[in-house]
């Protein structure tokens, strides 16, 4: 990670309601349409509202819009909305009199005030839009799998047991399959890890409401969904879910270069799991369901090893259901360690974070203009 001298660290919020507030301030300063989709029943943790906010910058009949998307997963929403907000503070630009941009503020807000990757019933909103119907079926693993990564105690998780069993089954199943049954998403274990729902979330369907109400004259799309803890530390990882020889890939590699075809390497198996009911599979859907053509990407700021951000997974459901009899300052302890696997402190980290995050939204710009010229 490059030295930079450290910048704007006031777009770096410590909890959901002051990054909420941060949001709508900078956004009206901005002169931005904002629209808030009240949560109808979850609340805070001192009863406050909770909201996915949406700014829209520009003309209402753009004919291309870029849309940046923060807070999937809880403890990853901080840096999302950072890059938003000094995105809006910089004085929002757009290189096109017919481009605007969106902006998606919180996505599972649940998860962000509560400090929890999932959502108020568990779920991991970044599994949750498939066709429940149709669910994935549990593999012969899966079980298992659960099971182990279930185990702990009133102190906590139970990590070298866990390691442990699944080192042994690592023996057994490979790396990738391993890594692939941890990380693909399940819909049978509503107490587990990567649980997928029942049904469809609040979330998930106030956000294909978002995308539904605002893109109707959009004939170029293009989508960052911001996320952190994969890669290497302090740099974007880009991965992009389109197969390889659609055009959705090829403007991917356009518009963002060559670390498109990388994203495999930021993975301990060396192969990208097989992920199921991605958020931005189902907005690039959404995309082309109003007749627009989509570029999508989920880029992530790594932050430590794969292992240590097991251990946050971990934590993260054990303070959900195994933490009722652990005494406060326990929780505590864990709860930060936790946050700060997705969130680091660091200075240096953050700076970095900005200064790339501002680098990615003016490639995307740019890109989405050629697409608009081209056309």
């Amino acid at each position: 990670m490059k030295n930079i001298p450290p910048t704007k660290p006031s777009v770096f919020s410590d909890d959901y309601q002051s990054a909420r507030e941060q949001f709508l301030n900078a956004a009206k300063a901005a002169s931005a349409t904002t629209e808030s989709y009240i949560h109808p029943s979850a609340q805070g943790p001192d009863g406050e509202t909770l909201s996915i906010d949406t700014a829209w910058i520009g003309p209402r009949d753009a004919s291309s819009v870029m849309i940046m998307i923060c807070g999937t997963h809880g403890p990853e929403s901080f840096t999302g909305a950072a890059i938003q907000l000094d995105w809006l503070q910089s004085g929002a630009y757009l290189p096109s009199s017919s481009m605007s941009m969106l902006l998606i503020h919180a996505a599972n807000p649940f998860g962000w005030a509560h400090c929890s990757r999932t959502t108020e019933h568990n779920v991991d909103l970044n599994r949750n839009f498939i066709d429940h119907p149709n669910k994935l079926a549990e593999t012969g693993l899966t079980r298992s799998i659960q099971n182990i990564l279930c185990r702990s105690t009133s102190r906590g998780p139970r990590f070298n047991h866990i390691m442990l069993s699944l080192g042994k089954l690592l023996v057994s199943t490979g790396s990738a399959k391993l890594q692939n049954e941890i990380s693909q998403g399940q819909y049978s274990y509503s107490c587990g890890i990567g649980f997928g729902g029942h049904r469809a979330e609040w979330s998930n369907t106030s956000i294909k409401t978002i995308l539904h109400r605002n893109l109707e004259h959009a004939e170029h799309v293009t989508i960052i969904d911001w996320h952190t803890g994969i890669g290497q530390y302090g740099e974007p990882c880009f991965l992009c879910f389109d197969e390889i020889t659609t055009p959705e890939y090829q403007r991917a590699i356009k518009t963002w270069g060559e670390k498109i075809r990388n994203s495999n390497a930021s993975y301990t198996s060396g192969e990208r799991p097989e992920y199921h009911g991605l958020l931005i599979n189902a907005a690039r859907d959404a995309v082309k369901a109003c007749g627009a053509k989509a570029t999508t990407c989920v880029i992530e700021f790594g932050t430590y090893s794969n292992f240590k951000m097991l251990k946050a997974l971990l934590i993260d459901r054990w303070l959900r259901f195994d933490a009722h009899t652990s005494r406060p300052k326990r929780k505590l302890k864990l709860k930060e360690k936790m946050l700060r696997s997705f969130y680091p402190t660091d200075t240096q980290w953050r700076a970095n974070v900005l200064r790339h995050g501002e680098k990615i939204i003016a490639d995307s710009l740019a890109g989405l203009h050629a697409q608009e010229v081209k056309a």
